[in-house]
């Protein structure tokens, strides 16, 4: 389910708002050509997978949808427009022969698990993340753990805190806000 923010930014992007559209962008856009470029090595051809796709949001917003997570999809078309992309350029070498074929594909198609970068990258901003939480006041951290790692609703956390929903709204929304200031660097 799409947080409240999203929703909105979805919303606004489908009737035409320019602004929503340009805060989707700076939000995402550094990102997805840093992920582009675990795919496809040219800084070029990384920012165009990247820059295709939100011109393809700009011209038909309904492609997203107010039931999944955005992140997720705006992840998910690039890694398919990467994968896309590598394909489209591998067909150019019909004339190889079967044994660098097979490499080609063994490299192409690999899981990007395997690769020694990502399981560097993805330590590394599991530690900042791991920091940055424990940066937060002590209640402001435990009600955002209990919202994202244990997956209750603000409700549950207020109920089971016996404070009001709107607390807990409060202090998932300063927690957020000093994770985006810790974590700058990577988004």
């Amino acid at each position: 389910m799409l947080a409240e923010a999203e929703k909105y930014i979805v919303s606004a992007i489908q009737k035409g708002d320019y602004q929503a559209f340009k805060t989707l962008y700076n939000s995402y856009y550094p990102a997805l050509c840093r992920f582009a470029r675990i795919y496809i090595h040219s800084v070029e051809d990384a920012e165009d997978q990247v820059q295709d796709l939100f011109v393809k949001i700009w011209e038909q917003p309904n492609i997203l949808a107010a039931n999944i997570s955005l992140k997720g999809y705006m992840y998910r078309s690039i890694y398919n427009s990467c994968i896309n992309y590598i394909t489209r350029k591998h067909l150019k070498f019909r004339n190889l022969d079967p044994d660098t074929v097979k490499s080609l594909n063994e490299l192409i198609f690999c899981d990007p698990e395997d690769w020694p970068e990502t399981g560097l990258l993805t330590a590394e901003l599991n530690e900042v993340i791991e920091k940055a939480i424990h940066l937060l006041p002590a209640e402001c951290g435990k009600i955002f753990l209990m919202s994202r790692e244990e997956g209750l609703s603000h409700r549950e956390i207020a109920q089971k805190l016996r404070i009001s929903e709107n607390t807990v709204k409060v202090q998932v929304y300063r927690a957020l806000s000093k994770l985006r200031e810790e974590l700058a660097e990577f988004l």
